[in-house]
């Protein structure tokens, strides 16, 4: 197997196998790292902890000490919600989620309009899935058959059409959500300790009030409880 030459944030380097994944070589250097780490950054991009380096790289651990890791973690936590949004109500059409300065979002189109009651299933349904420790998994798609894929998906087939390119990268959360997204996630649900539903407000597909209505559920997630 090919090595690969791994350079680190005080200029030293290392030398590891073709493959190795950032977060092992977190481990290498810290368990107390590996267990801090959120994401990599790999030749200045966000990058998974889990993904394999497969040439040369610069290579930094962001921790929770580092807003960019803040930016992921929230971004993850909006696929958590929507994750648990299609298990209690599998009818609903996803939109977008990204992370925000505040919390994060998701957009969802449904016929019926979320209550409050509904927010604190979706929460419980969260908390249910973080327990299931499941990996967010970085998968690569030909754009043709992504656009097959999700065909009942509109507004995933806008953002295909728009944005992907001959490929483009899905993100799973267990075996029974799937999502376009350009990433990165943290590794695993358990990852996330602290997030809590806000409101559910009104919002138009791609901000413009000539398109669809949508509902959007506001949320906010922290490192830590405290």
């Amino acid at each position: 197997m090919s090595q690969i030459t791994i350079t680190l944030p005080d200029g030293s380097q290392q030398q590891h196998a073709s493959g190795t994944k950032p977060i092992e070589i977190a481990r290498a250097i810290s368990q107390r790292l590996a267990d801090d780490a959120v994401v990599a950054r790999v030749n200045g991009n966000l990058f998974d902890l889990t993904g394999p380096l497969e040439e040369d790289a610069k290579l930094e651990i962001l921790t929770s000490r580092n807003p960019e890791a803040l930016e992921v973690y929230r971004h993850s936590t909006a696929h958590l919600l929507a994750a648990a949004v299609l298990e209690l109500f599998p009818e609903t059409q996803l939109g977008i989620g990204p992370p925000t300065e505040a919390g994060f979002y998701y957009d969802f189109q449904r016929d019926t309009a979320f209550t409050p009651e509904d927010l604190e299933k979706i929460e419980a349904k969260m908390w249910e899935i973080q327990a299931r420790d499941l990996p967010y998994e970085r998968v690569m798609t030909q754009k043709e058959e992504g656009l097959e894929k999700y065909k009942s998906a509109w507004m995933k087939c806008q953002l295909i059409d728009e944005k992907a390119g001959a490929w483009f990268s899905e993100y799973t959360l267990g075996p029974h959500f799937i999502d376009f997204c350009r990433g990165p996630h943290v590794p695993s649900t358990k990852r996330i300790k602290a997030f809590k539903l806000l409101m559910v407000s009104g919002a138009y597909w791609k901000g413009n009030e000539k398109n669809a209505r949508l509902q959007r559920i506001t949320g906010t997630a922290f490192f830590s409880k405290k």
